[in-house]
């Protein structure tokens, strides 16, 4: 294991908003991985906006391009990072593109576990249903075609794989592309080795669970396929959200750093209640946030720090439904999710989502629609307004 040295240091290249001024300042932030401390320079005036201190609530983890960090009250955004900092941190890094196969829902908890706990970093994500076009270019490798050859085999892969939901996912890691089909096993379940995906879920070569790129550009080919737009404004695979008879829910930044996605999905989709009909991973700005827990400004005095805490980094949206359409959706939801306090559900519902994976009042493992009302209002908060805007 690596001991960090008291001067070993990473460099972020950050933004703030200062309100007075009305203006963008470019700052420097210094993370100290020794003691998890840290340092912001207002690089043009050459002076500390904050010295060298401790800040527990700063894990390297947040430390993402794009995320935004609250150092005492001050949001930063990091907008890049020093060559040498993105050698140390990043050095081979690359994305790879996954896809989850048509399987029962059940499982695809177990396997965005899996996902994370093999280290890997989930930047994108969401559920669809792929036309064939999509399927023919993640399979082209066998085809030898860009067109559709009379392959029976090749046939019975694209039907199978347009039969019904997926989920595409874009994964990040040190030789993604390479690590991510080692991880995956061989084609053939049977011949997979112990501990790998196939070997784990997978039925034969057909139904054996994900699917993993080869190359770069066939990497590159499926992200834009996948997470791409038409016409410059339609997803190429469209969301599956359905605005009926639904309740909305967010697994927050700290659980999706947390590496608790999964666990969350199982817990859902094994309740026996509830169907997750739609799903995708979003980055959400500080004011849309704030718009959207508008409702809980002047009532909730978490309300502003939990609004910093979901633009902290990306978070998964989810439009959820009953089994039974006799059920009120977002009460029956609220149960399991439990009371917003975790320390409460603890004591109460120590089977509830936010007893398991929450830790306090704004890092509680998810956001759950209060009032029946509301419920379709908030999936198409996400998926209409922020899709739109192409989170």
């Amino acid at each position: 294991m690596y001991v960090y040295d008291y001067f070993d240091k990473y460099t972020f290249l950050c933004e703030m908003y200062d309100e007075e001024a009305d203006k963008i300042i470019e700052l420097v932030l210094n993370y100290f991985p020794f003691d998890n401390s840290c340092q912001v320079i207002d690089a043009k005036k050459g002076k500390n906006l904050v010295s060298r201190v401790q800040l527990p609530t700063l894990r390297l983890e947040m430390l993402e391009i794009g995320n935004i960090i609250n150092v005492f009250s001050k949001l930063l955004r990091i907008t890049d990072c020093a060559p040498a900092t993105r050698k140390k941190l990043f050095y081979k890094f690359e994305s790879t593109f996954a896809l989850i196969k048509p399987v029962p829902p059940n499982l695809h908890g177990k396997i965005i576990t899996f996902i994370t706990k093999k280290g890997f970093r989930i930047v994108r994500m969401k559920n669809g249903k792929i036309s064939k076009e999509v399927a023919i270019a993640l399979y082209n490798h066998i085809s030898g075609s860009s067109m559709l050859p009379l392959n029976k085999h090749f046939r019975i892969i694209i039907d199978y794989v347009t039969s019904g939901e997926v989920i595409g996912i874009e994964l990040v890691g040190r030789n993604a592309i390479k690590e991510w089909r080692r991880c995956l096993g061989a084609t053939d379940p049977a011949d997979a080795e112990p501990g790998t995906l196939r070997h784990l879920y997978g039925e034969n070569t057909l139904r054996n669970i994900a699917h993993g790129c080869n190359t770069a550009e066939d990497v590159n080919e499926m992200l834009e396929l996948f997470f791409g737009y038409e016409k410059g404004h339609l997803p190429r695979v469209p969301y599956r959200a359905t605005f009926e008879n639904c309740t909305c829910c967010v697994i927050k930044p700290h659980a999706v750093l947390d590496g608790n996605v999964g666990a969350i999905l199982e817990k859902i989709t094994t309740s026996g209640k509830f169907t997750i009909t739609a799903m995708a991973m979003f980055s959400v700005t500080l004011s849309n946030a704030a718009e959207f827990y508008e409702v809980y400004k002047g009532v909730l005095p978490e309300y502003e720090a939990m609004s910093i805490h979901l633009a902290e980094g990306k978070c998964v949206a989810l439009e959820i439904k009953s089994v039974d359409p006799k059920d009120n959706c977002v009460c029956a939801f609220r149960e399991l999710c439990g009371p917003r306090d975790p320390d409460l559900c603890r004591q109460l519902y120590p089977t509830s989502i936010r007893a398991l994976y929450g830790s306090s009042l704004v890092h509680n493992a998810v956001h759950c629609t209060d009032l029946p009302e509301d419920g379709v209002t908030e999936v198409e908060y996400f998926f209409k307004l922020l899709a739109n805007e192409r989170s």
